[in-house]
């Protein structure tokens, strides 16, 4: 009787809440939340280099802004016979990572018990998110300029169905079900492949990062040559932030081999570099020069060393059973494949158009590097479980 007078009164039980929020509300609410940041960190940026160059009217620099958002979607932009149509992959991620978050706070905070409720959730996400692309491109529409409305939404589409999809899953507790029905070798080879991309990125990252340091001083004297005042450097930095994954993409094409273009006849490979007139932009200073030198074209050996992750990582999901050399070698081998699939996909997202003339043509070769990356990595996710299982039994 002490015992039970002591606890404070106000001490409630703990209870399973109910649904705090219809599901396709709070879908939608998710989907305009990532609508209106987005367009928000790009006006504003547009705002503040119309505030620095004193040129043009407020309306014009908030449309500006908005056809910038459209652009990080893959809509494109032509406007006087100038085109440009590459990604900014850095604001596209933000725009990605901001559906994610907001689908996992709709899952979080609505009933979703099953597949078919995360599926309605899933579409009236993307339904929103695309009218709302819409609703933007027929706000900025005007005769001097276009966007591709069509490339923007089938973007749109697979950003929400992608990743507000996965947040709301994940925030719902469902993805252990969705996954329940699939094979467990079809799940290590899927958690393998994803495991080997991540290694193939994470080195494209290390080759980007240790140009940029190597030239930094050059890029600093393009930076200063440029004279576009304290904003207009802010602004600067923030294209070279965006644009920042469509390099990291190129330098993985250079790892594979293949290498990538910045204009039309030229190409950055370790076989050698062809290069002509550039852009002034400080990115561009990272760029190598002359013939490959030796360690250069010892970095084809990476692609092998992401696909024996790729492999390793699907041999622990799935213990290869006994039943020979083939029980460890065909999922590490399908692994491989898939590393190169997912890697070539992504250089995919960082070519296109950055200008008039020669400038239409910038980034990797696409088929030439999701060919040969998946042949290393095809190799490598084979051999790495089966010398793993060798060494083992040794």
């Amino acid at each position: 009787m002490t015992q039970t007078l002591s606890r404070p009164i106000t001490r409630v039980p703990h209870s399973s809440r109910g649904p705090q929020l219809p599901l396709p509300m709070a879908a939608a609410a998710a989907a305009l939340w990532a609508v209106g940041v987005g367009l928000v960190c790009c006006v504003a940026v547009s705002v503040g280099a119309w505030f620095a160059a004193d040129t043009g009217t407020f309306g014009g620099s908030i449309r500006v802004g908005a056809l910038a958002w459209l652009v990080t979607l893959g809509a494109g932009l032509h406007l006087e016979g100038v085109t440009i149509t590459v990604i900014p992959l850095g604001l596209t991620a933000l725009t990605a990572w901001l559906l994610y978050r907001g689908g996992h706070w709709a899952g979080a905070r609505s009933d979703v018990r099953s597949r078919r409720d995360a599926a309605l959730g899933v579409l009236t996400s993307v339904g929103v998110f695309a009218a709302a692309v819409v609703a933007v491109q027929w706000a900025t529409d005007s005769p001097g300029v276009s966007v591709g409305l069509w490339r923007s939404l089938a973007v749109s589409v697979a950003l929400a169905g992608a990743f507000g999809g996965l947040g709301l899953i994940r925030g719902a507790g469902l993805a252990a079900q969705l996954l329940a029905p699939l094979p467990a070798v079809a799940r290590g080879v899927l958690a393998g492949g994803c495991a080997g991309v991540a290694a193939l990125v994470a080195a494209s990252a290390a080759l980007f990062t240790g140009a940029m340091v190597t030239h930094f001083s050059a890029a600093v004297s393009v930076a200063e040559g440029m004279r576009v005042g304290a904003v207009g450097a802010a602004i600067m930095a923030v294209v070279g932030v965006a644009v920042v994954p469509n390099a990291v993409l190129c330098a993985g094409s250079f790892i594979v081999g293949s290498g990538f273009s910045v204009g039309v006849g030229t190409s950055v490979a370790p076989g050698g570099v062809t290069l002509g007139a550039l852009p002034a932009f400080p990115l561009f200073a990272a760029l190598p020069s002359g013939d490959g030198a030796w360690w250069q074209q010892a970095l084809v050996a990476i692609p092998l060393g992401a696909g024996a992750v790729a492999g390793l990582v699907t041999a622990r999901r799935y213990p290869p059973p006994n039943d020979g050399w083939s029980g460890s070698a065909v999922p590490g081998a399908c692994a491989g494949l898939l590393t190169g699939l997912g890697f070539g996909a992504l250089t995919w997202l960082a070519t296109g158009a950055i200008g008039p003339g020669r400038m239409q043509e910038v980034g990797p070769d696409v088929v030439v590097t999701t060919v040969v990356a998946s042949v290393a990595a095809l190799l490598g996710g084979a051999a790495a479980p089966v010398a793993a299982r060798w060494l083992a039994r040794r």
